[in-house]
């Protein structure tokens, strides 16, 4: 399976919601409050040019936002999801390092990151570390970075 990555369209919303609520809800974990969250299934529109597409035989299999304040040294994955029929299949880390590659070439020394325990393994894998923790609005989390070189 060729994975290709593009620029998201504005046609690509629904499509990307979609697959961040099911690839959400895959682990089985807080099911109930994901679907009561509008924000588990939407995709801001704000984001669309922050946003990397990850294509498999012109299906969406995933998306990563990275997103970089005007002047700060730091990006932030905002987020990451790969279809669940496609885990495991390097479209995570291919998403992953676009993102990086695209934090640097916007200037950022830096990129940071707020994931669940399920997904600390991958972000520590590629070279993150945790720097704290915190409470997101369904389950403690922790705060991974990773320093960027050119």
């Amino acid at each position: 399976m060729a994975i290709v990555t593009r620029p998201a369209r504005d046609e690509d919303r629904d499509i990307l919601g979609a697959l961040k609520l099911r690839s959400s809800l895959a682990w089985g974990d807080h099911v109930e409050e994901l679907l009561a969250m509008r924000e588990a299934r939407e995709v801001p529109a704000a984001h669309l040019p922050h946003i990397i597409v990850a294509e498999a035989s012109g299906d969406v299999v995933g998306f990563a936002t990275i997103l970089r304040h005007e002047g700060a040294a730091q990006a932030e994955l905002e987020d990451l999801f790969v279809a669940p029929e496609a885990w495991r299949r390097g479209i995570g880390k291919l998403l992953l390092a676009e993102a990086e590659r695209r934090a640097i070439a916007s200037g950022a020394r830096s990129v940071h990151v707020v994931a669940g325990e399920r997904a600390r393994p991958f972000y520590e894998a590629s070279g993150y570390e945790v720097t704290g923790a915190v409470m997101t609005t369904l389950a403690p989390a922790m705060e991974l970075e990773k320093r960027l070189s050119e």
